[in-house]
Order: structure tokens, then C-alpha cells, then sequence
């Protein structure tokens, strides 16, 4: 719908209403409407849909970070979620330690394949995967551990079955159809499924590492376990008490929203740098320069390396791979570009169609990192118009609390891909153009395949 809604726009306006089945969502398809929105009126617009049966199957009860209202809860665990996030981001030696190990693994499994044609995709999911779980609970997990399975399969459900239109909406507005063989539901049972079974295999290593004190168990789960048990024992006082579902919720969310989105962009890259060459190039002789091939690339190589730093920008801008971020929903009366709003109201923001706005953009359906460089070739300023018009992760109150992690990931992958590799098409070929990758609440990269050659 992200490409319907885009052309809609031209003829509709920046905001305009649209209706599946019996639910009425108001679309934002304007830098100045989704602005409005998030940051200028960012606390009138911070509620979440309530009315979805899928999503409050899916979330037990809007008990997760993503899908609840405000409130006392979410702001305790965006607080503490945040915190143990900005390690990635702050230069902590363990951290980065993590970070090196997984890309590590990632050049490890990447040259097993070098001079075959093959499919990335299971290798990129599973490192991308791998960094989630060791900020969550200081481990990784194997492609053959039950747990890997598990969260690869109810990864799959959910995107399956919670897009905001297509397969299942249905079961939004008629719930009964769960008691007649209805195809969303029987997903939703078994993602369901799954992620009891996944709570009930990693809340016992969780406690196992508490237990025995282990100085290294400073993950998420470890952070969040340590405050349950102190309010459940009354040694602190809270006016928000944490219960056990919203722990498993807040794993689960994490999981599938760092995962999903991270994964498909970097997906979608290593297609575009194979049929990029130019790119490749540049890519190489900057992480040439500044890193050299006898150490492992750092976080702290950012500042100096503006062109990999412009190429992770446009490749969120390129792929926009959250088409419209997560809906969210009016909290109190208020209005946008002039237009008065209930509250109540779905929204649906169309991040996709204001990241390939021609009118702005120019060429928006060409890769060119350029975009974000100035004329001595340093990265533009947050405060510069063109990332003014990025937002990715979203803005204001409910900005994705996983975006620095995000981007340090990606500025990690895509500079030791350029350190260590030449990226070439495979066997398999397919187009590198974002307009081709499979809808859903996450954009999905066609299938392809490649052949790497060490440097």
C-alpha cells in the first residue's frame, strides 16, 4: 500500500482518509504532516490502535513497548530499554567487544561460501539476530539451538499476520472468525506458542545467571529480572509494578523489532552494493584509508569515515523498509495541516512516500549517498534539510528506542563488507529497486543470490 498511498497523494493532498473493511485510518503522506504530527503535536499523537484484535492477541493485552498507550509503565521500560541501549552507542568496551565478535562471525560464515553463488539472507539474519540477543541476555545462539528456531519462526508469523492491511484484517473487525478455521488466527496461535515455549527455555538461564552472580549477566532481561524481584521482595518502592508478562513482552518486542527491520535494510544493501560498483569503490577506499585491513572496524571509525556514515542514511532513506513506522492513534482532540481530528483516530504515517517525494528529492528512486555529504565531503548536520526529512525510526515521544543501536549495527556491517569483500551478483539475480521488495509491516528484498572475493 506504501506505493498506493504515495501516488494517491499527488491527488489527494498531504493528509487524506482511507478505509479497509470497517476501520477508517487517516494517512499523513507529507514531511510537514508526519512532523506535525510526531514533534510539534508528538503528545497528541502518542496513543497506539486498541481496537485490533490481532494486535492485542499478539501483544498479550498491549503489554509490550511497541503496541501499549502511554503510561507509567512504558515509560519505566522505554527508560531502562534505552539505557542498556546506549551502551552500543557510547564507546562501552564490552559492547564493542560484542559488536566485533559478531562481525566476526559475519566475515567467518561470508568467506566458507567466497567464489560460490548464495543466498546471504540466513547468514545476515543470524548475526543481526545474534547482537539483539547478547544486548537482551549476553549470549548467542546457533542456527541449530531451539531457541534460533523459535524466534526465527515466530518472527515470521508475526510479520505474516499484523500488517495493517491484506491477510487478517479481517480478523480485526469480525473476531468470531477465529472459531471457523481462519488462516490468521491459526498463525497467531502458533507465534503464540512459540514464544511461551522461547520464555520458558531462556527465563531459567536468565535466573541461572542472577543466581550465581555472574558479573558479565548485565543484559536487558538480567536488568529487568533484578528490579521484578525487588519490587515483588518490597526492598524498592514503585509506583509502576512490573508483572512477568511484561518482561516477556518487552524480549519478544525487542526481538522482532530490532531484528526484522535491520535485517531487511542490510539485505536489501548487499544487493544494491553488488550491482553499484562506483559505490563499492568509494566504500572500499575510505575504509582503506581510515581503518586499513590488520584491525577489526570500531564504532569510534564513524567520525572519521563520512561517506560509509552517508551510504547507512541512504540506505535507510532508499529501502525505507518500515514503510509507515507503527500506527499510532489520537489521544485527545487535536488537528494536522489545518484539519481537525478526533481522538480516537488511527494513523497511518507514510514514511515511504515522504522518502521518495520528487518534489524534494529530485531522483529519490536512485541510490546516491552524495545526499547527505556537503562539498568537502563531510556528513551534513542533523540539523540540515535533507536529515530533517529522514525519519526512519520516527520522531518525537515514540521514536524507536532501538535507533542508535540500528545504526551503529549497520555502519559496522557495511564497513567491514567493504573492508574484507568485492560484492558481485550471483546466479540468482534480482532487482536492487526498493519499489520490487514484498509489502508487509516490514518491507521484504526480493530473494538473490552472490559470489564475494577477498580483498
Amino acid at each position: 500500500p506504501e506505493l498506493t498511498f504515495t501516488e494517491w497523494g499527488k491527488e489527494l493532498g498531504s493528509v487524506f482518509s482511507v478505509k479497509i473493511l470497517n476501520d477508517t485510518f487517516l494517512v499523513l503522506n507529507s514531511f510537514d504532516a508526519i512532523r506535525e504530527a510526531l514533534i510539534t503535536k508528538g503528545n497528541d499523537f502518542a496513543g497506539r490502535p486498541q481496537g485490533s484484535y490481532r494486535l492485542e492477541h499478539f501483544s498479550m493485552g498491549y503489554r509490550d513497548i511497541s503496541f501499549q498507550n502511554p503510561g507509567a509503565r512504558l515509560k519505566l521500560l522505554r527508560r531502562i530499554s534505552l539505557s542498556q541501549i546506549k551502551m552500543f552507542d557510547t564507546g562501552n568496551k564490552r559492547i564493542e567487544e560484542l559488536s566485533s565478535s559478531m562481525n566476526k562471525d559475519l566475515v567467518k560464515m561470508f568467506r566458507s561460501l567466497e567464489g560460490r553463488s548464495f543466498n546471504p539472507k540466513e547468514i545476515i539474519y543470524t548475526t543481526v539476530m545474534n547482537v539483539l540477543i547478547m544486548l537482551l541476555m549476553n549470549r548467542k545462539f546457533e542456527k541449530t539451538d531451539k531457541e534460533f528456531k523459535l524466534i526465527t519462526e515466530m518472527e515470521r508469523l508475526v510479520m505474516q499476520s499484523i500488517a495493517p492491511s491484506g491477510n487478517g484484517v479481517e480478523l480485526d473487525i469480525l473476531p468470531w472468525l477465529r472459531y471457523f478455521g481462519n488462516s490468521t488466527y491459526k498463525k497467531l496461535e502458533r507465534q503464540a506458542q512459540h514464544r511461551d515455549e522461547l520464555w520458558n527455555m531462556i527465563k531459567p538461564q536468565i535466573l541461572e545467571d542472577i543466581r550465581s552472580d555472574d558479573k558479565e549477566s548485565n543484559g536487558l532481561m538480567h536488568v529487568l529480572f533484578r528490579l521484578y524481584h525487588s519490587q515483588q521482595e518490597k526492598t524498592i518502592t514503585n509506583s509502576c509494578l512490573l508483572e512477568e508478562v511484561d518482561l516477556k513482552m518487552t524480549f519478544v518486542d525487542m526481538v522482532i523489532a530490532g531484528t526484522g527491520t535491520t535485517f531487511n535494510s542490510f539485505c536489501g544493501f548487499i544487493n544494491i552494493l553488488s550491482q553499484h560498483r562506483d559505490i563499492q569503490e568509494k566504500l572500499q577506499e575510505e575504509v582503506d584509508r581510515v581503518i586499513g585491513s590488520d584491525r577489526t572496524v570500531s564504532l569510534n571509525d564513524r567520525a572519521n569515515m563520512p561517506y560509509t556514515q552517508a551510504t547507512v542514511l541512504e540506505l535507510l532513506r532508499s529501502t525505507s523498509v518500515g514503510p509507515f513506522g507503527l500506527p499510532c492513534a489520537t489521544l485527545r482532540k487535536t488537528s494536522v495541516s489545518g484539519i481537525p481530528i478526533p481522538a480516537g483516530v488511527q494513523i497511518l504515517r507514510n514514511h515511504w512516500g515522504m522518502h521518495h517525494d520528487e518534489g524534494f528529492w529530485g531522483d529519490p528512486h536512485a541510490f546516491r549517498p552524495e545526499r547527505f555529504l556537503d562539498e568537502a565531503g563531510n556528513i551534513v548536520p542533523p540539523s540540515h534539510v535533507n536529515r530533517r526529512h529522514m525519519m526512519p525510526f520516527g520522531a518525537g515521544t515514540r521514536v524507536c528506542i532501538g535507533e542508535g543501536l540500528a545504526m551503529g549495527r549497520l555502519f559496522m556491517m557495511i564497513a567491514t563488507m567493504a573492508q574484507v569483500f568485492v560484492v558481485e551478483q550471483g546466479r540468482l539475480k534480482s532487482s536492487w529497486d526498493p519499489r520490487t521488495y514484498q509489502s508487509g509491516i516490514v518491507l521484504h528484498p526480493l530473494d538473490y543470490e552472490i559470489q564475494l572475493k577477498s580483498r
